[in-house]
């Protein structure tokens, strides 16, 4: 299970740093992230998180999804 929590998490770095949400300074050796837009994507990933554990609750009651 932590396999599969790591390379999502690999995966997410990647498209944060893909999507310009994440900036690398490698001089300061900082990364910095851009609110707002990270405000708007994770927005989107608990939306998808959130279908999908509604879904899943329904299915266990019984329901067809």
């Amino acid at each position: 299970m932590t396999l599969y929590i790591r390379m999502f998490l690999y995966l997410a770095a990647g498209v944060l740093a893909g999507q310009g949400l994440a900036i690398f300074d490698a001089e300061a050796g900082t990364v910095t992230f851009k609110i707002d837009s990270l405000a708007q994507a994770l927005t989107g990933l608990a939306t998808f998180i959130g279908t999908f554990a509604a879904s899943r609750i329904a299915k266990r009651r019984g329901g067809a999804t």
